[in-house]
């Protein structure tokens, strides 16, 4: 009975997100005041893109319930097809779902199918009640909560009727940037809802000034075909907010673009960003990880301050030479001092084989030599001969990140699975998961600020999109190499 009414439920919200663009926000109002987190779904948009009906009857399993709701028409569940859908999580861990209602007879029938219990009506406005959900809905609007004894239908009925159309308690800057957005999906989740002792870890780490409530974490995604756009910001609430965002960068600094031009534009990853490592050592020991007598402890921490400035992580495509595959790696930092390589060569011990040079190190790993300078306040460790030397590349890359703001990401899928799909796809049996990849052309990130970055994946047909990658990838995981549905009883 439980497996049937979830699926009973996901047949429903699959049928909610079947509309078209949606702009109205008339069940905004409906969130409730103590959300903690608040979703968004531009559902219409998402579904048509997934491929609408077709993945529908794709992803529903035939039994009683999910085939009566395969046989009527998406358009005839009554539900306000033009309107976003509002997805919300309370402090108390209830689940409310906010949405229109195109026509209320229509919507009673939707909501008899999947909740257990009685219909009844009172000055237009009615409601279903059973142990595990309470839908309640008008001719306008409609709201369905998971089964909580405080979150119960008169509740909802007197916000259906006395609603005066204004959001109450949610955080306003959060909200702001939920109103202004026009992406396909937004989250946003107050830092009040934060438990008692992960924000105790939080400021061990941050600050005791850390305002965590006055803080607002917000998250979007916007697909069109050949592309996805992914982004992640801290909105603060207050003054006192605003200013902790401004002068605290936890450890992050503005890149100066120092490597950028030692970087080939044919690098399979780049992670390029800056580092104040004084604040990241004050943070590390605010984590009281080292007894106050660790020698090592304190040598760790006084090697972390010592990196000041632009870092490089820069990977190469494998080469495979027989039965060894050797990846052409290099990490470029801006220290203060060679203490570091000093440290780790210590750290090795007498069986590694080590030669020193004018600069650094040489040290024998398997065959392949990990190679260690410093030079001018530049450090390398890499694997590539004549890096040490910081070469300019013939075509250095163009990664955003790596020559302005507070850094970037960068991955060439495509490139990756030239030289690790035969290795992923001895992992992946059914050879899904690297058909799946293989739509992905590249990755790339760039933080224009230390408390916000934006995420673009690239995709190799312009005329695929997102979403219906996500949606064969879900029809992958629920067909069985036989193409018969994978049921549960």
């Amino acid at each position: 009975m439980i497996v049937k009414k979830i699926l009973s439920c996901a047949a429903v919200l699959l049928a909610l997100l079947f509309s078209d663009v949606c702009a109205a926000q008339d069940a905004l109002s409906l969130v409730p005041a103590d959300a903690g987190v608040v979703m968004r779904i531009e559902a219409g948009r998402i579904l048509e893109k997934m491929g609408g009906e077709e993945f529908i009857s794709k992803v529903l399993v035939s039994d009683d319930d999910t085939a009566e709701m395969e046989s009527s028409s998406l358009e005839g569940s009554g539900i306000a097809l033009d309107r976003p859908v509002y997805l919300s999580m309370r402090r108390d861990e209830s689940l409310v779902a906010a949405m229109g209602v195109s026509d209320a007879d229509d919507f009673a029938r939707t909501a008899q199918m999947i909740c257990e219990g009685k219909l009844q009506s009172r000055k237009g406005v009615s409601w279903i009640v059973d142990n595990e959900l309470c839908i309640v809905f008008d001719s306008d609007r409609a709201v369905v909560v998971s089964a909580d004894k405080r979150a119960d239908a008169g509740y909802w009925r007197s916000a259906l009727m006395s609603d005066d159309g204004r959001v109450k308690g949610l955080p306003a800057n959060g909200l702001r940037r939920l109103e202004e957005s026009d992406a396909d999906m937004f989250v946003m989740a107050s830092g009040s809802v934060v438990e008692e002792d992960e924000l105790a870890r939080m400021k061990d780490l941050y600050g005791n000034d850390m305002p965590v409530e006055d803080l607002t974490f917000v998250w979007s995604l916007d697909g069109d075909d050949g592309v996805a756009r992914m982004h992640y910001g801290v909105v603060a609430e207050s003054d006192a907010a605003a200013e902790y965002l401004d002068r605290n960068t936890m450890g992050m600094k503005r890149v100066e673009g120092r490597y950028a031009d030692c970087i080939p534009a044919s690098s399979l990853f780049i992670l390029y960003n800056a580092i104040d490592g004084e604040a990241l050592a004050e943070a590390i020991a605010r984590l009281q990880l080292f007894d106050e007598d660790d020698a090592d402890g304190a040598e760790i921490l006084r090697l972390v301050a010592s990196v000041s400035g632009d870092v490089a992580v820069v990977l190469d495509t494998p080469v495979v030479d027989g039965g060894s595959v050797t990846i052409p790696a290099t990490v470029m930092a801006r220290v203060k001092n060679r203490e570091i390589m000093d440290f780790v060569v210590r750290k090795l011990g007498d069986d590694t084989d080590v030669e020193k040079s004018d600069d650094g190190y040489v040290i024998g790993a398997g065959g392949d030599n990990i190679i260690m300078s410093c030079r001018n306040g530049d450090m390398v460790v890499t694997t590539v001969e004549g890096m040490t030397s910081l070469p300019r590349a013939a075509e250095p890359t163009t990664l955003k990140g790596s020559r302005e703001g507070y850094g970037g990401l960068y991955l060439d899928m495509k490139g990756l699975l030239a030289a690790a799909g035969p290795l992923i796809g001895l992992l992946d049996g059914g050879g899904s998961a690297v058909s799946l990849l293989s739509r992905l052309e590249c990755v790339e990130s760039y933080a224009e600020r230390p408390d916000s970055f934006l995420c673009t994946v690239r995709l190799s047909d312009e005329r695929d999109n997102i979403y219906r990658i996500l949606a064969d990838a879900i029809v992958a995981f629920e067909v069985e190499d036989d193409g018969e549905a994978v049921t549960e009883e």
